[in-house]
């Protein structure tokens, strides 16, 4: 009858236990044999009882070299897995850090572009309109009266708007985000350490306030009280590239321009938005009206 595999574990472990060690084991085991069996008598040399130990000996001695060889090929296959992971990882933080280095590439050089004075080349023609102009303001009137500092100061303030080029995106950009506008929504982009997770952040988007921030961090990474309400069931927000929340939010007045998102914040002058032609061709023609008319009053 066929003996099943650790049919005798317990008997043995106990026997084990007992005798304190393999040599002690053994030596029980063949006493045992000696002593209760014919295990040495019943063969006619000892040669014939040796090779049946040393045949049952390697039969576990293979068994044992193949465990340990499975074992061997398992713990390398996790080690080359885990490296590969590490190479991915190092692979995809080195093309995150790339996009966000290109990222603010394009952020500075729309600052370096809004910051360069327009210069718009002029015909002969025009040259000639404007120096006749400037010579008739040469010529005093009965009706010309010496400015004051203050008009000089509002002059060049209403000179220098005039250059000043129209906001990027209809907004703005501050230490802390970016955001864009259309009459409708606004759109903010708020940067977070590399490798951040969607489940690591806490996001509060209310009818008045919006709240960006690190579960387990005290202090938000953007906080405030927004410059007109919203509609937060119509709004959202995602992670883009594990290092970037944007945030959709719906304006609950579509009809104005914000001139910034928190209340507090660097404002833009609404005055120099112009929005897309195409995003007013989608209009209806009554809500086209009420734009162009804001648009116009806007001047």
């Amino acid at each position: 009858m066929a003996v099943v595999e650790g049919q005798f574990d317990n008997l043995f472990m106990t026997v084990a236990q007992n005798a304190q060690g393999i040599d002690n084991l053994l030596d029980s085991f063949f006493g045992f044999l000696l002593r209760k069996t014919d295990f040495y008598t019943g063969v006619d040399d000892l040669k014939s009882a040796e090779e049946i130990v040393m045949k049952t000996f390697r039969k576990y001695g293979e068994m044992s070299e193949k465990k340990k060889e499975a074992e061997r090929k398992r713990r390398q296959k996790i080690d080359e897995e885990r490296k590969k992971k590490m190479a991915e990882k190092a692979a995809e933080d080195a093309k995150e850090k790339e996009k966000h280095k290109s990222l603010e590439a394009r952020i500075k050089e729309q600052q370096e572009l809004q910051a360069k004075p327009k210069i718009e080349e002029i015909t002969e023609d025009e040259t000639m309109e404007t120096d006749v102009e400037a010579q008739k303001e040469k010529e005093p009137t009965s009706e010309d009266a010496p400015m004051t500092n203050g008009d000089h100061s509002k002059a060049e303030d209403e000179e220098d708007d005039k250059d000043t080029p129209p906001p990027e995106g209809n907004g703005g950009k501050t230490d802390k985000y970016i955001w864009t506008q259309t009459l409708g929504a606004l759109e903010v982009r708020v940067p977070v350490p590399p490798g951040t997770r969607a489940k690591d952040l806490s996001v509060s988007i209310e009818a008045s306030s919006i709240k960006v921030g690190l579960k387990g961090k005290s202090e938000p990474i953007l906080s405030g009280k927004l410059h007109q309400k919203i509609k937060p069931d119509d709004s959202m927000w995602t992670l883009e590239d594990s290092r970037l929340v944007q945030m959709n939010l719906e304006k609950y007045n579509q009809m104005q321009w914000w001139t910034c998102v928190l209340q507090g914040d660097p404002e833009i002058d609404t005055k120099k938005i112009v929005p897309e032609n195409s995003k007013l061709s989608d209009l209806d023609g009554e809500t086209r009206q009420t734009v162009e008319k804001m648009m116009f009053d806007q001047v």
